[in-house]
């Protein structure tokens, strides 16, 4: 009788120590899955956050001399799109930082909490 209860403990510690290595093991791949959608996503970001700035640059450059050659000065326009951009600069210091805070919140609770 006592050999089976010291039996049946010894069986309990084991399977609760394979449990415990079991679910290390759970996490280990749980957070290697996050953090390498997180890489992904920054990654992706970063690149198309790239590619959006060179359009940007160009549309703008574009936008400025056609400003510029229809008012008969080329540096007007191009002020006159820096101004563009300055005001848009302001505008988002007031009212950008909520904005990017609700987006930001969304979008990583929808990486971090929907699985």
């Amino acid at each position: 009788m006592f050999e089976n209860v010291t039996n049946s403990a010894e069986e309990i510690k084991d399977n609760f120590e394979a449990y415990l290595q079991n679910t290390l093991e759970y996490y280990k791949l749980y957070l290697y899955k996050k953090m390498t959608q997180s890489m992904v996503s920054f990654f992706r970001l970063l690149f198309l956050g790239g590619i959006a700035m060179l359009m940007l640059f160009f549309v703008s450059f574009a936008a400025a001399y056609l400003i510029g050659e229809a008012i008969g000065n080329l540096g007007y326009g191009f002020l006159i799109i820096a101004g563009v951009y300055v005001l848009v600069f302001l505008i988002a210091m007031a009212f950008g930082r909520k904005f990017v805070e609700r987006k930001v919140l969304r979008s990583t609770s929808k990486v971090f909490f929907n699985d």
